[in-house]
């Protein structure tokens, strides 16, 4: 995988938008099922801008990873809210209520995390996807593998199926927090020493 450049920051929101279009947590944002579509995809706007350093795709863009490593460093998400062109259009797409809501869930997720991400030490998955055409043929792990090697990797998902799967990946769940009557599931995997440590 690469990093993509700045003027595929489009591009890669329109693949993550298209990813994860039936991820249900979405609808707690967007219960309007008609605007949710550009919804995410301004929230995939807002959240890859900040990320835009340490995203990287496979030459078809079927697969897709937000991967903060440790030495990442996130930009400024308040600057695109600069351009009105962008402001506007971002709240016409969102609507003030899911901003709000986006924002307390950034919070939420935040205090979240500190329980279980060492910046220092480890990789913090902001987003992965696997287009639908594409899923099945072990994309994921060869995605995290590639961009975490060996360290202790950070997580997390909404979806019970998720789980299952991050669990045969080598995560462990760390906490089911609830938010907004969503399960946030907070997940990790032990850096590869760790693992070979314990079964010493």
């Amino acid at each position: 995988m690469r990093k993509i450049e700045k003027n595929e920051l489009k591009k890669a929101c329109e693949a993550f938008a298209d990813m994860f279009a039936d991820y249900k947590t979405y609808s707690l944002f967007f219960p309007d099922g008609k605007t949710r579509s550009n919804g995410i995809y301004w929230f995939f706007r807002f959240e890859v801008y900040g990320a835009v350093d340490y995203t990287y795709a496979d030459d078809d863009f079927l697969t897709l990873a937000c991967v903060k490593r440790p030495g990442d460093r996130s930009r400024n998400t308040d600057i695109p809210f600069f351009n009105p062109f962008f402001a506007v259009r971002f709240l016409a797409a969102t609507g003030i209520k899911a901003l709000k809501l986006g924002s307390e869930y950034l919070r939420f997720a935040e205090e979240v995390a500190k329980k279980y991400y060492n910046p220092e030490t480890d990789c913090y998955v902001k987003n992965v996807g696997v287009a639908a055409s594409a899923r099945g043929q072990g994309r994921l792990r060869k995605a995290i593998d590639e961009l975490c090697g060996d360290r202790a990797v950070y997580l997390e998902t909404h979806s019970q199926t998720n789980v299952e799967i991050y669990r045969k990946l080598g995560f462990e769940l760390c906490e089911t927090a609830i938010f907004h009557g969503a399960a946030h599931y907070a997940m990790r995997r032990p850096a590869k020493a760790d693992v070979i440590l314990r079964d010493e």
